[in-house]
């Protein structure tokens, strides 16, 4: 291996903005840089990348790079990673466990002939190596990795990693890429913003969840009003979402989204492997299903038996006497 340790995010940036789980990112890479000590770079990748480096400054990278890409996609930015790499020489390369980063981290990975583990949710330094651990099984354990080749690409999975603090009184230096051409592999046409009320479900701190149990979409009208009530906004399992009965970008799961909420109520929902994996990360779960046997009462901190036609109006009725609502 070589002797630079130092470690390398990528944050994509939207519009000027960036991307929710950069402080995040930045937790991750200050968890690991103390047994490292190489110090810590980052790139601002797409649409207004120079306008959002110096945020990253303020989250601990101490040397940002901004490429302008237009519209991000994984050729374009392994293209600049490749790159940089080159020049830096990092030991890891961060990025989150997204859409545009899954399909980066084999890609990136492939170019530089190293090796990628994706949706980490724990690393640490031992002996001046990283140990990444992510799910396995289908969520069932957990395993842990090290990459013996550099640069070590890591994903990491959104809501796993305490953010980084802002440090008002911390600059980076902010070097500015040459403007990157698209890539002629693949193009992004057009993006359409999808309309959502409320917060999104994977950075909601109260989720409530909905599963075949529920019996058809009447049942997801109940549960957004508890959902309502708590302040939270209202999921899925694959079936529900597979039947239609909720709209897809709202499943939770392996195939869906993966989500790390305070409170997750799951209604109706047995509990396979590919949706616990997916909820792994909610502090406190609470499990409503009439089989005493359902998967989902083993990952369940508070747990209750019975019909949710009776067990939801009851807890909504319960929540408006306590909040006078």
């Amino acid at each position: 291996m070589s002797d630079n340790k130092g470690i390398l995010v990528i944050v994509e940036v939207i519009a000027g903005v960036l991307s929710p789980v950069a402080a995040e990112l930045l937790g991750a890479a200050k968890a690991i840089d103390a047994g490292l000590s190489g110090g810590i770079s980052a790139v601002a990748v797409g649409i207004g990348a120079k306008s959002a480096a110096e945020a990253l400054g303020k989250l601990g990278a101490a040397k940002v790079f901004s490429a302008e890409t237009g519209e991000a996609t994984a050729a374009t930015v392994a293209a600049i990673v490749e790159k940089l790499t080159g020049d830096l020489k990092p030991g890891v390369v961060l990025m989150t466990d997204n859409d545009l980063d899954r399909d980066l981290a084999p890609l990136l990975a492939a170019r530089l002939i190293t090796a990628a583990v994706t949706d980490v949710v724990a690393l640490r330094v031992d002996g001046g190596k990283v140990i990444v651990t992510r799910p396995v099984y289908g969520g069932n354990a957990l395993a842990d990795f090290t990459i013996e080749t550099e640069p070590q690409i890591i994903s990491i999975r959104p809501k796993a990693f305490a953010p980084a603090m802002i440090d008002a009184s911390q600059n980076a230096e902010i070097v500015e890429l040459p403007p990157t051409e698209p890539s002629t592999e693949v193009r992004i046409i057009e993006r359409i913003a999808r309309k959502e009320e409320g917060p999104k479900i994977e950075e909601a701190k109260i989720v409530v969840g909905g599963g075949r149990g529920l019996g058809g979409p009447e049942g997801f009208t109940q549960i957004k009003s508890l959902a309502d009530l708590l302040g939270g906004v209202v999921g899925a399992s694959r079936p529900p979402c597979d039947q239609g009965w909720w709209p897809e970008h709202s499943q939770i799961g392996v195939t869906g989204k993966i989500i790390a909420p305070d409170l997750y109520v799951a209604v109706g929902i047995s509990g396979s492997s590919q949706h616990l994996s997916g909820v792994s990360g909610a502090k406190t779960i609470v499990a409503i299903n009439k089989d005493a046997e359902a998967n989902i009462f083993k990952a369940a901190a508070y747990g209750v038996t019975g019909d949710w036609k009776k067990v939801v109006p009851a807890l909504i009725a319960k929540v408006k006497d306590l909040t006078g609502r």
